[in-house]
Order: structure tokens, then sequence, then C-alpha cells
């Protein structure tokens, strides 16, 4: 016999427009048998069928007590609170740049959303380009990270030299207790741009700006104009020397946007693994007494990155949100506001994060960890907007259980 909570849990989401099918996967999904399911699905569609019967008084006694024994089994068995899985994670692929050439990155975001019960554990993370044509995995990265609530990162992979155009798939397989969850994203290869005499940039082994090297002799006046700066472009204008930077330029001991240069970039990442080890702490530190002065210091870093995450740090040991405001990485100004969010328990903060993906994430963070369902309504994507309301909806089943019992 189904429990009437559940019919009426199942008659509501059939109100509601939910069919069948994503009805069962839910209750699987938490914890109910097939059989009770089935049983509450069937008492819906099918109503029962009553015959009148006569029976001695004797033979009524008997019958309930055999019904009366068989209803204890079956509450013990069935009225046992069902629990959603420890361990369930949500995984979703954003594409940042896709369309590539040989020996460049692939770049993606990777949002992964923790379902389960569970507050914390490692998984193991598998990403690989395949070639659809060939089956076979072009080239792969596998790391190991420890899950909490919500998490979005940025990831690269790069892309083989010897790599022919066409079209490839990235896939990212999320293995954890002997479950995996799966996403795919599509990737373009193209061919290498090639530099041209006529595209106004100084590149192949030209001299100066389309001329030179492999193009027509530049005039002697601009060769003259030439200041020993590689990270220049010395030409002639209106008879006067001009040494236009060139931005990025590997060689110039300057981490640059968009620059690939690894004996650059090498050296700011150390002094970024080092400021950030070593002064940021600090600077946090300042904060709870003198946010003032922290600001300052904040200020005073030279990593455009570092010194948003500086003041970010700021925002969440005074909890005040104006701080974020200052930030210009949008990714750490997103990171702030959600921060600020969960420890002043206020989901407002979440409508001033810009990407859709981490305000989501931010919403869902207040349904997982405070029961805060009143956020359903303000999730943009469709799958996590349907697992809010699922939760909601079971929450409230479980309420009903319990007020029967």
């Amino acid at each position: 016999m189904p429990k009437k909570s559940l019919i009426s849990y199942v008659k509501g989401l059939l109100q509601k427009g939910y069919d069948i099918s994503a009805i069962r996967n839910v209750l699987l999904k938490y914890g109910y048998t097939s059989k009770e399911i089935n049983d509450a699905v069937d008492s819906v569609y099918k109503p029962t069928i009553r015959h009148e019967i006569h029976l001695s008084h004797t033979t009524t006694i008997a019958i309930a007590f055999i019904f009366l024994s068989l209803l204890g089994i079956a509450l013990l068995f069935y009225y046992s609170p069902s629990k959603a899985p420890t361990k369930l994670l949500d995984l979703s692929l954003e594409p940042v740049t896709t369309t590539v050439e040989p020996g460049q990155d692939i770049v993606f975001l990777k949002e992964l959303s923790n379902l389960g019960s569970s507050k914390r554990y490692d998984v193991v993370i598998k990403q690989e380009v395949i070639d659809p044509i060939a089956n076979k995995v072009v080239t792969q990265k596998i790391e190991t990270r420890a899950i909490e609530t919500f998490g979005s990162t940025q990831t690269r992979i790069l892309v083989p030299e010897d790599t022919k155009t066409g079209d490839y798939i990235l896939r990212t397989v999320v293995e954890y207790d002997n479950k995996k969850a799966v996403a795919t994203l599509p990737v373009k290869v193209i061919a290498e741009k090639k530099g041209t005499c006529f595209d106004g940039i100084k590149n192949q082994n030209e001299i100066g700006i389309d001329c030179g090297g492999a193009c027509e002799p530049c005039a002697a006046q601009a060769i003259e104009c030439n200041d020993n700066n590689q990270c220049t472009d010395d030409v002639l204008e209106n008879n006067i020397c001009v040494n236009k930077p060139i931005v990025p330029c590997c060689g110039n001991n300057i981490c640059e946007e968009r620059e690939t240069c690894a004996a650059d970039c090498k050296k700011a990442e150390e002094y970024s693994q080092l400021i950030s080890t070593e002064t940021l702490e600090e600077i946090k530190e300042l904060a709870k007494s003198n946010p003032s002065k922290a600001l300052q210091q904040c200020n005073a870093l030279e990593v455009p990155d570092l010194k948003d995450t500086c003041i970010g740090n700021i925002g969440e040991v005074q909890r005040n949100k104006n701080y974020c405001s200052q930030i210009n990485n949008l990714r750490i100004k997103d990171l702030c506001y959600s921060n600020i969010a969960k420890l002043t328990n206020d989901n407002s903060l979440c409508d001033e994060i810009s990407a859709d993906s981490r305000k989501d994430s931010c919403y869902m963070t207040f349904v997982l960890d405070n029961k805060d369902y009143s956020v359903c309504g303000k999730i943009t994507n469709k799958h996590l907007r349907q697992s809010c309301e699922s939760l909601k909806q079971l929450s409230e089943l479980n309420q009903q259980t319990a007020a029967q019992e």
C-alpha cells in the first residue's frame, strides 16, 4: 500500500506539469524504491475498485489481525526516512576559447556542483581532447580536487603542434565512488595564420612594419631609427623617428595581458606566489583592525589580480560589499560578493554577481547549506532550478511524513 504523502507528492508534481519520467528519476535519486514509486503512480492513475463483501465477525477479526501485522512490517521498511545520496555531482562546462590554432591553449570554465549530503570529498578530474573520426585522444590533463559545495575554475589544455585542423570534442569526466559525471564541448582547430607583408604588423622576420626580411627592404632612415629595443617598432614618420611599444612583448620581464611568453610569465608567476603567501595574509590580518591602511597596501601591489584578491579579502574580513565594487577582475569581484553573501547569510548579494553560472552557484549554496528554497525562482540554469524545486518538494514531503507519524 503506497504512502499517502508520496501519492500526494506525485499528484502535486503532475499538476505542476512535470512528466512522470522526471518524477520517477527524482524519487529514485532520493532513496525511494521502484515499488514505492510504481504503487504511488498506480494509485494516481488507477482508482481503487471496491467490492462489497459480507464477512462473519470471527473472519473480520482474523483479517484485521493479519492486516495490522503486515502493516507494522510495512511501516518498519517504508517509513524509514529517505536520504539524499552522500555524494552527487553536477558538472557543466562553459567555453572561453575553443577555436584555436595548433600549439595554442583551449580555455574553458569548469563548474562542479555538490548536490549530495557529504560536505567535502576528493574527486579525480580527467579532461581530454578527442578526435571523433579517428576515435582517439589527442591530449589529456588529469587532476585531483577537493569538492565542498560549488566550484568554478578556468582550465587550459594545450593543443599539440602537430594537431590537424578539424572538429574535435573536449570531454571532462569526474570520477568518484565508482560514479562518473561527464560533460563535453565542441572544439575547432584552425590553420595557423601566416604573416604577410601587408598586414600592418611587424612579424615574420621583418626589420620594420611590413618591410625588411621576407618583405621589401626598409628605408635607410627607418633602420637608423633603431633604438636596439626588441619591444619597440622603429619607424620614420614625417621625417621623425618613432619607437612604438610592442604589447605584449616577450623578453621585457613583464607578463602582459594575452602574453604566452614563458620567460616573462614564469617570473610573474613566481612573484605572484611570493606575494600571495607572504603578503596577502598579512594585509588580511591588518584589515581586521585598520581597513583603510590595508586598502592602501592592496593598491600598492603591482600584479592586478593580486590587487583585486587583496581588496576582496578586506571585503570578507569587514563583511562589506562596497569593497567588491572596487575590484576590476569580474571573476574575483563575483567571488567577493559570493563569499560575503555566505558570511552575512544574505542571499540578495548573489544578485550583484555578473556571470549567470556563478550567480546560480551562489544561490544553490543557500539552498544546500541553509535549505533556503526562496531563491529557486532566481536560478537561470534550468537543471539547477529543477534540482532546487525538487529539493523543495522533497523537503515538504518529508515534513508531511513527519507530521503524519
